[in-house]
């Protein structure tokens, strides 16, 4: 498999908008919808291949995270309208900063891609046409990923002249130090096929609403399951990143315990047991 030069019409489509904050693009454009138990988000700014806002990072954080507080919601999808899943951030929203200033935008980026991470809710990134910069990020962070064929992926951020941040930091743990510092520090796109069959935890047909059905029926398998073991074992995962691995063990005893006080865990297991 060969890379991707990052197309001249994807960095304009990334370039295009506005030059500040108050302009008439950054205001959000969000769409949500809950349907058959999950929360389906929408970056619904196609002309610019869904590249983000900053207010689309605030927007974005606080679908996720009331979707995380709403128990008749069991898991997230995030997707895009248009040609593209998100062309990651609209550069404008760099240009001129200071030091706060870039904190401040890199902290909203950090709290929206985190979201899908932390959330006690399983969450899905739908791929296709482009993944790139925030937008890969947030295909890192999140639990599952669906991908169309062909879709491309990168972190072109040093192309830009900024370094790859945040959950990029979970890239080698996808697919391996080599490739990852190849794409981190060259910044090239890549189709998906690339960075190997178990990148992607299913693939949409080409037909209209194939991506989106390839999805549903993946998170089906979980909409069905305890929430308390899903918020548990996300939990778990979480730690088993950032913890050495005895206390990691130690740590997970309990939480296997501590999901026994909730009667939930004993419905599930009874249910189970029945159907045995």
């Amino acid at each position: 498999m060969r890379a991707y030069t990052l197309p001249r019409a994807t960095i304009a489509s990334i370039r295009r908008g506005t030059r500040s904050y108050s302009a008439a693009a950054a205001e959000s454009t969000l769409q949500v919808e809950d349907r058959d138990r999950i929360r389906w988000i929408t970056l619904n700014r196609p002309k610019s291949l869904n590249a983000l806002a900053v207010r689309d990072l605030d927007d974005l954080a606080k679908a996720v995270e009331s979707a995380s507080s709403d128990p008749a919601i069991r898991a997230i999808a995030l997707q895009g309208a248009g040609r593209a899943f998100c062309a990651g951030m609209n550069t404008h929203a760099f240009a001129g900063l200071d030091r706060a200033g870039a904190r401040e935008v890199i902290a909203k980026v950090g709290r929206a891609v985190g979201s899908l991470r932390v959330s006690p809710k399983p969450t899905a990134v739908l791929m296709h046409g482009y993944c790139l910069g925030a937008g890969f990020e947030m295909a890192l962070a999140a639990d599952l990923r669906v991908a169309l064929p062909g879709t491309k992926v990168g972190l072109p951020e040093t192309k830009v002249g900024i370094p790859s941040v945040l959950d990029a930091a979970l890239l080698r743990d996808h697919v391996g130090l080599s490739l990852a510092k190849e794409m981190l520090l060259i910044g090239d796109v890549y189709p998906i096929e690339h960075l190997g069959r178990h990148f992607v935890n299913a693939v949409g047909g080409e037909e209209s609403g194939g991506l989106q059905a390839a999805a549903a029926h993946l998170l089906a398998k979980v909409t069905d399951l305890s929430p308390v073991a899903m918020k548990a074992q996300k939990e778990l995962n979480e730690m088993w990143m950032n913890t050495p691995l005895k206390e990691a063990i130690d740590i997970s005893i309990d939480v296997f315990a501590d999901v026994f006080v909730d009667p939930a865990t004993h419905e599930a297991i009874q249910a189970y047991n029945k159907k045995q």
